[in-house]
């Protein structure tokens, strides 16, 4: 089941993705198209992680709107 979730800031779906060898979140990204899946084990370390630790995150310059290459091999 797809669950959206969006603010003024951001707008994602959220489902669970059975696809590979373990359960996963699926994140999509409803803005640019950008997909991710988050593990048990990144979920846990986002659930431990100091709020100080996470705020660097929240600077979209630093990943979002940059000319480097992905680990794909696309631009981002």
């Amino acid at each position: 089941m797809d669950e959206l979730i969006e603010n003024e800031f951001a707008s994602m779906t959220v489902s669970v993705d059975d696809q590979g060898n373990d359960r996963r979140l699926r994140l999509h990204d409803n803005r640019t198209g950008h997909v991710a899946f988050f593990d048990a084990l990144l979920l846990e370390t986002l659930a431990w992680a100091p709020e100080t630790e996470l705020r660097a995150l929240l600077d979209p310059s630093r990943h979002r709107w940059t000319a480097d290459p992905d680990p794909d091999g696309g631009v981002r």
